[in-house]
């Protein structure tokens, strides 16, 4: 017999008003704001290249501040908003105070601000969120019955990559060390704190959320409350994410590439369980099992065409970072504002599934296609997200302004904490 209890998710007494907020209300429309900043000057671009724009006005390539406004600046956003807003879920710990949230949300707004005015002190900015981000989570992590789940030992590998990557940005900013050691501190946030980080909530969220069977457990390694088996596949999985991020950097493309795909097949096979269709066929959970297939498909892609790795990986970046951020911030939004789950369909709608998909189709597929056109790809692929991101917003915005606290705010998943059954009772 199965003696591993299965996890519920119990609602905590709703937060009194300004004592208490909720960073999502604050933090996921900045990001908001951060990928249409970063997605613009794509469109600026091109049309820059047109007769009809004056001859005299020279728009930059806008590569560079696009990938910081998007992965630097969206992402950094949600995932601020999101950590913050289900801390006590993971650490049974205390609510985000007023003082936390104020300090986050300015060191994150004036890294956007700074960055789209394309100021290199941006970068001090973006480590500041991040030290404060990692301090505030980290003061209420405990350690025995109320540690957080293994899988947090990801979420830490990401942090500390993303503390190297803004170390390493904000150091060539300032001039301190070369201004070309800047790009490896971008791939440590592009390429190691974001797969980190997606990977270890991934873990727990896509496979709770989509109801899949046994959410919890990691295929033929760990049960839900099996946490030394957890543990070691956690720390597998870190340890070969730092080893591809360190080929990368060390100019060893195809081998690091390989390791990644090694690292994210195993955890979205293993721990996510694609293979499996979801237990809820709705709008919110095939999204989450997409984003999940197209993490591991741009990964894997990338591996195998190296010469296009930049293309594979706008599979993983759109369809995977983006699809899986838009949806988790759904249920965020929905849940803990007290919202029906029924108005989910209303905030991810089939409009803004089926515009980034485009995105993420015009972006990977048209530079491979017609290389001479990649002006005009880019900016397809920028308008698609721009109408992806801002019928979210409209979705969302209502949701975000006005929550229901009656109905109280939902816990996040994590592993349950069982004690091993003795031999004779264990099934075989």
């Amino acid at each position: 017999m199965d003696l591993v209890r299965k996890h519920e998710v119990k609602p905590q007494p709703p937060a009194q008003a300004g004592s208490s907020p909720d960073p999502y209300r604050v933090l996921f429309p900045l990001g908001i704001v951060a990928a249409v900043l970063g997605l613009v000057p794509w469109v600026l671009y091109a049309l820059s290249l047109s007769r009809w724009w004056p001859a005299s006005v020279v728009m930059p390539w806008p590569g560079a501040e696009h990938a910081a406004l998007l992965v630097q600046g969206f992402e950094l956003a949600f995932v601020c908003g999101f950590l913050l807003t289900a801390m006590p879920a993971f650490t049974h710990g205390p609510r985000c105070s007023v003082r936390e949230l104020a300090a986050v949300t300015v060191a994150v707004a004036v890294y956007i601000g700074l960055r789209a005015a394309g100021v290199p002190a941006a970068a001090w900015a973006w480590l500041a969120a991040l030290v404060l981000l990692a301090f505030i989570v980290g003061r209420r992590v405990r350690p025995g019955a109320a540690a957080p789940p293994e899988e947090f030992l990801l979420v830490a590998t990401g942090l500390a990559l993303g503390l190297a990557g803004g170390i390493v940005q904000a150091l060539a900013a300032s001039g301190w060390i070369p201004p070309n050691a800047e790009r490896a501190g971008v791939r440590c946030v592009s390429l190691g704190m974001m797969p980190a980080l997606v990977l270890g909530l991934g873990s727990l969220l896509v496979p709770t959320f989509t109801m899949m069977k046994s959410p919890l457990d990691i295929v033929g390694v760990a049960k839900a409350g099996q946490r030394p088996r957890r543990r070691l596949f956690t720390i597998a999985i870190a340890v070969v994410l730092l080893l591809a991020l360190d080929g990368e950097l060390s100019g060893q493309v195809t081998a690091a590439g390989w390791m990644r795909a090694f690292a994210v097949l195993a955890s979205t096979q293993l721990a996510w369980k694609l293979w499996r269709l979801p237990g809820r066929r709705d709008r919110l959970s095939w999204s989450l099992w997409i984003a999940g297939w197209c993490t591991a498909l741009g990964f894997t892609l990338a591996a195998l065409f190296p010469v296009h790795r930049v293309e594979a990986w706008h599979v993983a970046f759109i369809g995977g970072y983006a699809l899986l951020t838009l949806g988790i911030g759904t249920r965020v939004v929905v849940s803990h504002g007290g919202h029906a789950m029924t108005e989910e369909r209303v905030v991810l709608t089939g409009a803004v599934v089926t515009a980034l998909l485009a995105a993420l189709v015009v972006r990977a597929l048209g530079p491979v296609a017609d290389p001479a056109r990649l002006a005009l790809h880019h900016a397809s692929a920028s308008i698609l997200a721009l109408v992806a991101f801002a019928l979210w917003l409209a979705g969302a915005w209502p949701r975000v302004r006005r929550t229901r606290r009656g109905s109280g705010l939902i816990a996040a998943p994590e592993p349950a904490r069982a004690k091993p059954a003795p031999p004779e009772t264990r099934s075989s």
